[in-house]
């Protein structure tokens, strides 16, 4: 499997995932409106994938359709479910110099994408791109009191268990350098669940990586998934951060035996 195209034949500046499971009610309009709006701003050197990680509603049928129309959409059907899995087959069929994702309801405004996309025509030297819903500036609608107190608990855990200063790992919106993400994963393993975003953001900190956080406009969709899978995802996120804090001692470890 081998990249897209972008539309004027060079190699794309971002690869642009849209996990996916069971969207057929969503999926249709947001890639419709994504390319629009990239037409529209001219950011001519992306390439889209609808990374389908086991859907059993019309995605696949929706998903195909949007690939035909349109030369720079993939349609991938992941083997099994898993939203770390989708992206890291997605990212893997990649030659962009940039592979990130977006939610596929649109949470995240695009004009955000718009700006990724400039510093990194630009040549900016920023390795890591990451959405931040809890940044000064940043502007947050239709969250309910609960999740955005939720949110920001579990993100000042992460800061405090294992001492970065990212200010919301958590938000569907990242990009990262390919080569910096491929030196990553040859370094560590990453999950194939939804803590793999975290795992990135983390691991790119940790390696010392340029990283800017974008204050982002940010709107709650009512027919959000994460909202009705709130505690499986707590679970997960805080045997995520466990994991971590044992890979961060072990490394300690290891550094320490390599200067003794």
């Amino acid at each position: 499997m081998s990249g897209l195209p972008a539309a004027d034949g060079a190699r794309a500046l971002l690869h642009v995932a849209f996990p996916v499971l069971d969207e057929e009610g969503q999926l249709e309009e947001s890639v419709e409106r994504t390319l629009a709006y990239c037409a529209a701003r001219r950011l001519e050197r992306c390439e889209f994938c609808i990374a389908d990680n086991g859907s059993t509603d019309r995605t696949p049928e929706i998903g195909r359709a949007l690939a035909a129309r349109h030369p720079r959409i993939r349609y991938l059907r992941v083997p099994r479910r898993g939203f770390g899995l989708a992206l890291k087959t997605a990212w893997g069929g990649s030659t962009a110099d940039y592979v990130g994702y977006m939610d596929i309801d649109l949470a995240t405004d695009l004009r955000h994408l718009a700006e990724v996309y400039d510093h990194v025509a630009a040549g900016a030297d920023y390795r890591l791109y990451l959405g931040s819903r809890l940044k000064r500036g940043a502007s947050v609608g239709n969250r309910t009191l609960f999740r955005a107190a939720a949110s920001r608990a579990f993100n000042l855990l992460l800061r405090a268990r294992l001492g970065v200063s990212i200010t919301d790992a958590m938000c569907g919106f990242k990009f990262v350098e390919r080569r910096l993400y491929d030196a990553l994963a040859a370094r560590c393993a990453f999950t194939d669940d939804w803590f793999f975003a975290t795992q990135l953001a983390v691991r790119a900190e940790w390696a010392g990586a340029r990283i800017m956080e974008m204050p982002v406009v940010w709107r709650d969709q009512p027919n959000s998934k994460s909202a009705v899978r709130f505690l499986d995802l707590s679970r997960l996120y805080l045997a995520g951060i466990a994991e971590l804090k044992r890979e961060m001692r072990e490394s300690r470890v290891r550094d320490a035996g390599r200067a003794g």
